[in-house]
C-alpha cells in the first residue's frame, strides 16, 4: 500500500505558496543546507597498509563506482569469486544492472542473493526479488539484510500483510532487538553498523504501521539513538546510518536536523542516490528548483538512466505546474517499472491537474490491480490536488488513503493542514489530533494544533460576507472596523471580476507575527502581514507589540487580500501566481511605492525584467534581496499593460483560460492573440516608455542633483518662496521621488510661502504610499479641517486611523470631524472605541511595569 522508499513526505502545506501582502525589505530567510555537490570529488586518503582490494572497496563505499571498476581489473592473485560482489555493488549504483547481476554469477558468497534481490527490485522485478529472499530466508533464517529488504520490497508493493509480518520479525519474542539493544548497544549484532542501522529502520516502520509511537516518547528516542550510536560510537565511517537518521528525522518534519545529517552523508559519499533524492525531496519542498536541477543532475552524472531522478524531475515539474511535462516522466519510469506505484501516483496527479480525470481513474484502476486497498497512489493524487489549492478534490483523495492506511500519519497531517488551508478548523483540530496520537513527534502537526486550541479562544464577528476572527483580549477594537470595512469593498471587488466566493471569506486576526506565520506555512517565520490561502485570510494585529510587524493600513492589506480569495474562486484557484497578485496590487488603488522606482527603472534599463516563465517562483523562491519585491512591482505592470492595451475584457478572459485548466501560453495566445514571447517583447517596450518620464536618465539626473543643491541652500537661506520655484521644478523633472513632496509640503506651511491647499497636495502624494506611518494622513486632515474642506478632512482622518488604529490621537481627530460633519454612526462608534482604547493602553502599560520589575 505505501512504497517503502517513500515513508516519509514532507507536509504539503509548507509547499504552498500563500498569496501574500508583503512590504518588508525582501531577503530569503537563512538557508539552513548548503550544496555539497562537489564537481570533482576530492581525492581519497586511503592507509598505507590497504591493500589493492581494500582500497577498491574504499572507492566504492565512498561514491567512487568507475574508480572502484578500475582498481578491480588491476587486483592480482585474487579469484573473481572474491571481487564479484564489488564489482556488482559499483555496477548497480552506476545503473548498469544486467552487468551486475551477472558479476554476482561468479560469487559465491549466500550474501550476495541479497544484493541480487536489490538490484532486481531497483530495476522493477520486485516479485522476483521476494522469491529470491525467501528461499535465502530458508537457508539463513537469522540474516538481517535478508529480512528488511524482503519487508521493504512487500511494503513497495503494497502487500501489508507480508510487510507487517517481515517487519515484525524484528521485535518477536524471540529476537526483541530493541530490548537487546538497550542492554548491550555494542554487542551482536550490533557491533556491525548495517545490521544496527537496518534494525532501526524495520523498527521505525513497525511503530509507524502498529502506532506504537503514541504516548510512547522513549521508543522515539531509542530508534534514533540506535541509528546515531550506529554512526557516532559502532562505525564513524559508516555514513549510510546518516542516511537513515535523516529519513527519520524527515519523517517528523524535523527539516533543519535531516539536512545536517544528509550533510555528513555527503561529504562521505556524494554520489549515493538515496542520499542525493532526499536532498532533491528538501529542496523541492522549499521551492528550490534549482538546487533540485543540480541533484537531479548529479543522480544522472552516476547513473544516466537513474529513476530516482526521473520521478525527482517529474515532482519537481509538477511543483512548477507543467503537468504535461511530468506526465511524459513519469510514463517514462512507467515503462520500465510496470509496478512502480509511486510513477503511477505521480501519472494520475498530473492528468488531475490537466483536468483529464478519467484517464486519473484509469490509472488508478491499474495501481488497485496490483495492490488492491492502495492508499500511496491516491495520497500522491491529493499532494497534488492540494499543491494546486483543489481542496474538495484533494480531501476526497486523502480520506481514501486514510481509511486504506489509519497508521499513516502523513496523509492524516496532509489532510488536517488542508483543513485549516480551506476554513475548516473543527475537522482541522479532529484529523491533526488523530495524527499527533500516532506521532506526537511531527513539529508542524504540534505546531498547528497549538495554534488551533489558541484559536478556539479567539472571538468571532459577523457581516454578510466575513467572519472576523480575533482575539478580543489584546485586539478589542478590531470588530469595530473590519467587518465594515471589508463589506464596503465586496461589491466593486467582486463585480470587477465577476466572481463572489461561494461562502463567507474568514479573517483572522493574529495577536503575534508568530502565531500568523504558523498559520500560513506551519513554521513561525515568514516575512509578510496578510496571506490568502483563498477561504481565509490571514493578517497579523496592526499595531506596535511584542512579536508584532507595527502598526500598517490593514485595509489596504485586506483590499489586496480578499482580491485573491475573489481571483481564486474566479479559477478555482488555477491562476497563475504572479497574476493574481499583480490584480491584488492593481485594486489597492494606491501610487507606486518609492522604492520601487529605482529598481523598476535600473531593471528595465538592464533588461532584468523576470521571463513570464520565471515570475511565478521569483515571488516564492526569491534569489536576491530584492527580487520579491520585484516580482510584485513587474506583476502589477503586466496586469496594467493588458488592461491598457487589450481592456479589462481580456483580464477576464484570461480568468476563464485558467479556469479551464489551459496553460499559461494558451491563455496568452487565446485571450491576447500573442504567444508569451512576443507579449513579452511588447511589454518590454512599454516599461521603457514609462520609465522614460520618470527623469532618472543621465541628463535629468545631472540637472535634478543641481537643482536639488540650489533649492537645499536656498532652504537654508530662509529664501522660502524662491525654494519653492526651484523644488516644483524637481517635482515635474522627477515626479516619482518623495523629496520634492516632502520639501514642498514643508515650504507651502511656512508663514512666508502660506499655501496650505497645496501643502495638503503634496501631503497627500506622501500619505497614499506610506502604509506604516499616519503622521502624513493627520497632518493632511488638520490642514483640510482648518481651510474648511471637512470631507477631505474626514476622508484622511479615517486613514489615519486605518494606518494605525492603535492610535488615539487619530482617534481624536476622527471623532472630531464625524462631531462637525454629524457623522452620527461614526460618532457613536468612535465614542466606543475611544475608551476601550484608553482602557487597553491603560493594562499595556501596567503589563510592562510588571514586566520591567
Amino acid at each position: 500500500m505505501i512504497r517503502a522508499g517513500f515513508f516519509f513526505t514532507l507536509l504539503t502545506l509548507s509547499s504552498i505558496p500563500c498569496y501574500a501582502y508583503d512590504f518588508v525589505k525582501n531577503s530569503p530567510p537563512e538557508r539552513w543546507i548548503e550544496r555539497y555537490l562537489p564537481e570533482d570529488l576530492p581525492k581519497l586518503d586511503t592507509p598505507a597498509y590497504f591493500q589493492d582490494l581494500d582500497k577498491a572497496r574504499d572507492l566504492a563505499f565512498h561514491g567512487r563506482y568507475k574508480a572502484a571498476l578500475i582498481a578491480i581489473r588491476s587486483i592480482k592473485n585474487v579469484p573473481a569469486a572474491q571481487t564479484a560482489t564489488l564489482r556488482a555493488t559499483s555496477l548497480y549504483a552506476l545503473g548498469r544492472y544486467t552487468e551486475a547481476l551477472t558479476a554476482l554469477n561468479d560469487s559465491t558468497d549466500p550474501a550476495t542473493q541479497v544484493l541480487r534481490a536489490q538490484i532486481l527490485a531497483q530495476s522493477g522485478n520486485l516479485d522476483q526479488a521476494r522469491v529470491l529472499l525467501k528461499t535465502h530466508l530458508a537457508k539463513f533464517p537469522e540474516s538481517i539484510p535478508a529480512h528488511f529488504y524482503s519487508a521493504q520490497f512487500s511494503d513497495t508493493l503494497g502487500d501489508m500483510t507480508a510487510a507487517q509480518r517481515e517487519y515484525a520479525w524484528f521485535n518477536d519474542d524471540q529476537h526483541r532487538f530493541l530490548d537487546h539493544w538497550k542492554g548491550s548497544p555494542d554487542r551482536p549484532p550490533f557491533d556491525n553498523a548495517e545490521n544496527a542501522v537496518l534494525i532501526a529502520r524495520a523498527l521505525d516502520r513497525l511503530a509507524n504501521l502498529n502506532g506504537s509511537y503514541k504516548d510512547n516518547h522513549q521508543l522515539h528516542e531509542d530508534i534514533l539513538n540506535m541509528m546515531v550510536h550506529a554512526y557516532d560510537v559502532t562505525d564513524r565511517g559508516y555514513w549510510p546510518a546518516h542516511t537513515a537518521a535523516a529519513r527519520y528525522f524527515l519523517a517528523h518534519d524535523q527539516t533543519k536536523e535531516a539536512g545536517q545529517e544528509l550533510l555528513a552523508a555527503l561529504r562521505a559519499n556524494p554520489n549515493d542516490a538515496e542520499t542525493l533524492d532526499l536532498l532533491g525531496t528538501i529542496a523541492l519542498s522549499e521551492f528550490d528548483f534549482d538546487k533540485a536541477d543540480k541533484v537531479i543532475s548529479a543522480l544522472r552524472d552516476t547513473d544516466p538512466n537513474s529513476f530516482d531522478a526521473d520521478l525527482l524531475e517529474c515532482r519537481s515539474l509538477l511543483k512548477q505546474r507543467r503537468p504535461q511535462d511530468a506526465e511524459g516522466l513519469a510514463r517514462r519510469v512507467i515503462a520500465a517499472r510496470p509496478k512502480d506505484l509511486e510513477a503511477m501516483g505521480l501519472l494520475a496527479g498530473s492528468l488531475m491537474l490537466q483536468l483529464r480525470d478519467d484517464e486519473a481513474h484509469q490509472i488508478l484502476k491499474q495501481v488497485e490491480s496490483i495492490d488492491p486497498g492502495n492508499a500511496s497512489a491516491y495520497y500522491e493524487v491529493a499532494d497534488q490536488l492540494d499543491s494546486m489549492r483543489q481542496y474538495p478534490r484533494a480531501a476526497a483523495m486523502y480520506k481514501i488513503a486514510i481509511e486504506r492506511a489509519p497508521w499513516w500519519t502523513e496523509a492524516q497531517n496532509a489532510l488536517g493542514l488542508l483543513y485549516t488551508q480551506s476554513g475548516q478548523e473543527d475537522q482541522a483540530h479532529a484529523v491533526l489530533d488523530a495524527a499527533h496520537a500516532v506521532d506526537p513527534y511531527n513539529l508542524r502537526t504540534t505546531n498547528y494544533l497549538r495554534l488551533l486550541d489558541q484559536m478556539a479562544t479567539f472571538a468571532k464577528s459577523e457581516t454578510a460576507h466575513f467572519r472576523v476572527v480575533y482575539n478580543a483580549t489584546v485586539d478589542p477594537i478590531i470588530p469595530e472596523y473590519f467587518g465594515e470595512y471589508l463589506e464596503t469593498i465586496y461589491p466593486q471587488v467582486t463585480s470587477t471580476f465577476h466572481c463572489e466566493p461561494p461562502e463567507k471569506t474568514i479573517i483572522e486576526v493574529f495577536p503575534t507575527h508568530d502565531a500568523f506565520s504558523v498559520r500560513t506555512t506551519g513554521n513561525p517565520w515568514i516575512g509578510t502581514v496578510g496571506a490568502s490561502t483563498g477561504p481565509v485570510i490571514a493578517i497579523v494585529s496592526p499595531r506596535k507589540g511584542p512579536n508584532t510587524m507595527g502598526p500598517f493600513n490593514w485595509s489596504q492589506v485586506l483590499h489586496h487580500e480578499f482580491t485573491h480569495t475573489v481571483t481564486l474562486a474566479a479559477t478555482d484557484n488555477r491562476i497563475a501566481h504572479w497574476m493574481t497578485e499583480g490584480l491584488a496590487v492593481q485594486q489597492e488603488n494606491a501610487p507606486i511605492p518609492w522604492d520601487w522606482v529605482p529598481m523598476l527603472y535600473n531593471s528595465v534599463k538592464n533588461k532584468s525584467l523576470f521571463p513570464l516563465d520565471q515570475l511565478t517562483w521569483s515571488f516564492i523562491r526569491p534569489k536576491r534581496p530584492i527580487d520579491r519585491q520585484l516580482a510584485y512591482a513587474e506583476s502589477y505592470w503586466i496586469c496594467t499593460y493588458i488592461e491598457q492595451t487589450w481592456n479589462h475584457d481580456a483580464i477576464l478572459k484570461m480568468l476563464q483560460g485558467f479556469k479551464d485548466g489551459k496553460s499559461q501560453d494558451q491563455v496568452f495566445l487565446d485571450s491576447l492573440g500573442k504567444s508569451t514571447t512576443d507579449f513579452f517583447t511588447d511589454f518590454q517596450k512599454w516599461t521603457e516608455a514609462e520609465v522614460a518620464t520618470w527623469g532618472y536618465d543621465e541628463a535629468t539626473s545631472k540637472k535634478y542633483a543641481e537643482l536639488r543643491a540650489q533649492g537645499e541652500a536656498m532652504i537654508k537661506a530662509r529664501q522660502y518662496p524662491e525654494a519653492v520655484a526651484i523644488w516644483e521644478q524637481i517635482a515635474q523633472i522627477r515626479p516619482v521621488d518623495p523629496l520634492p513632496h516632502q520639501r514642498l509640503a514643508g515650504l507651502y506651511l511656512t508663514k512666508e510661502v502660506n499655501e496650505p491647499r497645496k501643502a495638503a497636495d503634496h501631503l497627500v502624494a506622501l500619505s497614499k504610499v506610506d502604509l506604516k506611518d499616519n503622521r502624513y494622513a493627520k497632518r493632511v486632515a488638520r490642514i483640510y479641517r482648518d481651510i474648511g474642506d471637512l470631507p477631505n478632512a474626514m476622508s484622511y482622518a479615517r486613514r489615519a486611523v486605518y494606518v494605525n488604529p492603535y492610535d488615539p490621537d487619530a482617534h481624536d481627530l476622527f471623532a472630531e470631524l464625524c462631531e462637525k460633519t454629524n457623522d452620527t454612526k461614526d460618532l457613536a462608534r468612535e465614542k466606543r472605541v475611544i475608551p476601550i482604547l484608553a482602557k487597553w493602553m491603560e493594562q499595556n502599560r501596567k503589563q510592562s511595569a510588571i514586566s520591567d520589575q
